[in-house]
């Protein structure tokens, strides 16, 4: 029906698209560039201050006040808290889902009841999500004594960027005034600024706004006021999408030259390729209508729809030159070319789209971080279905002409792929069982194939973590402090570094720094030609010094880090916890896989020489001490093995439990919820496919090209040692809608010719022979697309999709892709021996069709 209305309307249908294409450019101007989308993370923060408070004061007259306060709050899953000096925060974490708004109006209604003694500032209630981490971070220097530079920065510099559209909040250290906080820039004494946003603001708008605003507001202050830039999110934004962009402009290009190579024929390549800009257009229109930003999750999303899209515009335009070659009138070829396939290619981008649908039901930051990349394609792929029923028929009947042309089911290809397939169909047992040999070879390669979370994937900012285990004074982190400066200077006057803020105590509520007195952060900004990794892994190693660990991480702007280890003790006794976790630490100190493992069961002596827990940290109620490092290896799952191992042996005394956090409780999630996410996947394929085809056996036919997929999944990770992580696992389940699309369009056409009156093997290599050639341009140009991004000639700012997911469906297409053209019609086979119901020959089942080609007709 709808192909129909299409072409009695022609003109209409080509006016639409081209509206689709001219509504689709102006979207994406209006929407907002991210580096990823808002996530409303489910923690909310209870932050308090109290200047010249020890810990334990803090704790009792501040935190434990709070604690109990908030004792009943509906949907808390874990109650953290963290007394430092002068500093309580309070952390309430739910389950992803729930509504943090409504908790955050609980929390801030119960804290205003909480009575805290005379000077404690008023507790700050706010939700936690990827905004709140600052957009920008400034230092302002000068010569001028810091507490004058402080009044000039609250009074003059801090309204003005207040004032920026979008800027949420503008703030400098907590404690600073106090002398809690000390922050140097350069090894300089200076003043931090952090900068958030709005969740609804533009970063690139915002940070460019704020810096254009702290020029002009400098010609008015005094001429020795510097503002250098630490942290800025903007560059890395942009980078990345341009990075990304190019990736999605490279793979189209390739796409249309994988189509013009198997039709050698301009006309029917631009009436393919149509669906690229149409499709990839209407997304954007949609997802301006949704609110959405344009991010390295939905522009990933894109870079892999681009091959996806083609798929179906494809197999009707290969359908519709066909009928033209058989001699029909080009209208009535391009209807009932269409028709042919219309059923198939809808359930085959049903089932490509079905496959997102768990990751909504398993809940959790998988289902919150995917779910972009996933609407995404959902949108891109939905709209490529609506061009190939009309605009590609339309095209084709008004471009496709009748000619001799190369290419056909009668090629070299052809005939050798037929050669193949009888021998095959001729010897199923030894085809099945090579299949059988290959997926469980495959899955022998699992243990060889690095495990972790996340790519890296950050800012050019490095953070570095000092700690000062055995300081007695804020005087000796300030040596160990300057030591590291001293070497971080030298870096910086051989342009490694561009430059580096180095603080000690809270930079702020939600910035960096813990606010403990033996510890210092330093963020350094790498110059653009260093290499990040390599210049995190000398640092690690050239700023480690006697009496201090140094931790050494890549600043994601947000999103998780990959390389952290966290496990936290929780117990009644203190003491007993600080024993365990000191042998705990001592253990994991000798495992080559982890680096600047410490703990924070430490002590700092005060002014009058009393012994005071620098931080004192509590879970649920409890008294808890963290166990952090570095992992350095890239099988982080590997080394959780070890890290379990080391712990057991050690053992936890009655009373003391262990918690695992980081990235060790990231890959658990991880593999578990897509675990059950793929399990639903093909059990919506398989729906899709039942009610499609109105058959429970023929979809059985067409879930065995599953196994064949991983084949080439995992061989691809083993060859290129690219981890097994998230990124991987979202190409998995991918793999599960893509893979069964040409299997799909095969068994569906042989059914047709079965239904017409052919032979089971008569319909098996007809069948094949002619859907050789869509087949095979559908995989190809989606392996083409994703070659880029598999071979990383985007860079390294891919983020979530990257060369992981690429490198798996790559694999995945190629391995499926041949043994599906050669063990599907073997299974076939098989399971369909009993013939369907047959029609007349001249007609199909119930459409009044004309036939398919015949072995001998003219083919492209």
């Amino acid at each position: 029906m709808l192909t129909r209305l299409a072409l009695r309307a022609r003109i209409a249908t080509l006016a639409l698209a081209l509206a689709v294409i001219l509504a689709g450019a102006y979207s994406v101007s209006k929407l907002r560039l991210e580096l990823l989308p808002d996530i409303d993370f489910p923690l909310v923060t209870v932050s308090s201050f109290y200047p010249q408070a020890d810990p334990e004061t803090v704790l009792r007259e501040v935190t434990i006040p709070i604690e109990e306060a908030l004792n009943g709050v509906e949907n808390v899953k874990t109650v953290t808290s963290i007394s430092s000096p002068s500093i309580s925060l309070v952390l309430l974490e739910a389950p992803f889902g729930k509504d943090m708004k409504a908790m955050e109006r609980e929390v801030a209604q119960r804290v205003r009841q909480v009575p805290v003694p005379a000077g404690v500032q008023a507790p700050r209630v706010a939700r936690i999500n990827p905004d709140e981490f600052p957009v920008l971070v400034i230092s302002v220097l000068s010569a001028q004594p810091l507490g004058d530079l402080h009044t000039l920065v609250t009074t003059q510099v801090l309204p003005e960027i207040r004032k920026v559209p979008g800027v949420f909040s503008a703030e400098v250290p907590v404690g600073f005034e106090s002398g809690l906080t000390i922050t140097r820039t350069n090894s300089l004494p200076s003043l931090a600024i952090s900068v958030l946003k709005t969740p609804d603001a533009n970063t690139l708008q915002v940070s460019n706004a704020v810096t254009a605003r702290l020029q002009r507001l400098k010609a008015g202050l005094p001429a020795d006021v510097q503002f250098i830039e630490i942290s800025n999110q903007a560059p890395g934004i942009q980078r990345s999408i341009n990075e990304l962009t190019q990736e999605v402009l490279l793979g189209a290009v390739l796409a249309v030259l994988v189509i013009f190579a198997f039709l050698l024929s301009p006309r029917p390549t631009l009436v393919t390729s149509i669906s690229i800009p149409v499709s990839v257009l209407a997304a954007f229109i949609v997802m301006a209508w949704q609110g959405m930003s344009l991010n390295i999750l939905t522009l990933g999303g894109l870079a892999v729809a681009v091959g996806r899209v083609l798929d179906d515009s494809i197999v009707v335009m290969e359908n519709v030159f066909r009928h033209i070659q058989l001699g029909e009138d080009r209208r009535t070829a391009a209807l009932n070319a269409t028709r042919e396939v219309a059923l198939p290619i809808t359930a085959s981008t049903l089932t490509t789209i079905a496959v997102f649908a768990p990751l909504v039901l398993v809940g959790g930051f998988i289902s919150v971080i995917v779910l972009p990349f996933a609407l995404t394609i959902t949108y891109a792929l939905a709209a490529s279905l609506v061009v190939a029923l009309t605009v590609v028929p339309v095209l084709g009947s008004l471009l496709i002409t009748p000619g001799k042309h190369r290419g056909g089911h009668d090629s070299w290809l052809a005939r050798r792929y037929t050669v193949l397939l009888r021998w095959s169909l001729a010897h199923k047992g030894l085809t099945l069982l090579a299949a059988v040999v290959l997926f469980v070879g495959s899955l022998a390669l699992l243990p060889l194939i690095p495990v972790s979370f996340f790519p890296s994937s950050g800012q050019r900012v490095l953070s570095v973590d000092m700690a000062v285990p055995a300081a007695t004074s804020r005087a000796a982190v300030v040596e160990q402090l300057t030591d590291v400066e001293g070497k971080l200077e030298r870096m910086r006057r051989d342009n490694l570094v561009n430059v580096y803020q180095s603080t000690i105590g809270n930079s702020g509520v939600f910035g960096r720094g813990s606010g403990r007195p033996d510890t210092a952060i330093i963020l350094v900004q790498l110059a653009e030609e260093v290499d990040v990794e390599e210049t995190a892994t000398a640092l690690r190693e050239g700023l480690a010094g006697q009496g201090r660990a140094i931790t050494v991480s890549q600043e994601s702007g947000g999103g998780p880090q990959s390389n952290n280890l966290a496990l936290t003790l929780r117990g009644e006794d203190y003491q007993t916890l600080s024993s365990t976790a000191d042998k705990v630490t001592t253990a994991l100190r000798d495992l080559p896989a982890l680096s600047n493992v410490r703990n924070d069961a430490v002590t700092l002596a005060d002014p009058q020489g009393n012994g005071n827990q620098a931080t004192i940290t509590r879970v649920d109620g409890l008294r808890a001490v963290t166990i952090s490092g570095t992992i350095e290896e890239q099988n982080t799952q590997a080394v959780q093995r070890e890290v379990r191992l080391a712990v057991d042996r050690v053992g936890l005394p009655a009373g003391v439990e262990l918690t695992t956090g980081g990235v060790f409780a990231d890959i658990d999630e991880a593999f578990a919820k897509m675990g059950i996410a793929m399990l639903l996947a093909v059990a919506l394929v398989y729906l899709v496919m039942v009610v499609s085809q109105r058959s429970l056996a023929t979809p059985l036919v067409i879930i065995f090209t599953l196994p064949l997929a991983s084949i080439g999944a995992l061989g691809g990770l083993l060859v290129t040692q690219r981890a097994l992580g998230l990124p991987a696992l979202i190409g998995l389940l991918m793999l599960i809608g893509l893979v069964v699309t040409n299997a799909i369009v095969l068994i569906a056409f042989v059914e047709q010719l079965r239904a017409r009156g052919s032979s089971l093997q008569d319909a098996l290599v007809e069948g094949c022979r002619t859907r050789l050639r869509p087949i095979l341009m559908t995989a190809l140009t989606t392996i083409f697309v994703l070659l880029p991004l598999a071979l990383g000639l985007g860079g390294e700012s891919a983020g979530l999709i990257g060369s992981e997911l690429a490198t798996v469906v790559v694999g995945g297409l190629l391995t499926a892709t041949f043994l599906t053209l050669v063990v599907i019609p073997v299974v076939y086979s098989i399971i369909r021996r009993k013939s369907p119901k047959r029609a007349s020959p001249q007609t199909g089942p119930a459409t009044g069709e004309s036939p398919p080609a015949s072995a001998t007709a003219p083919q492209l």
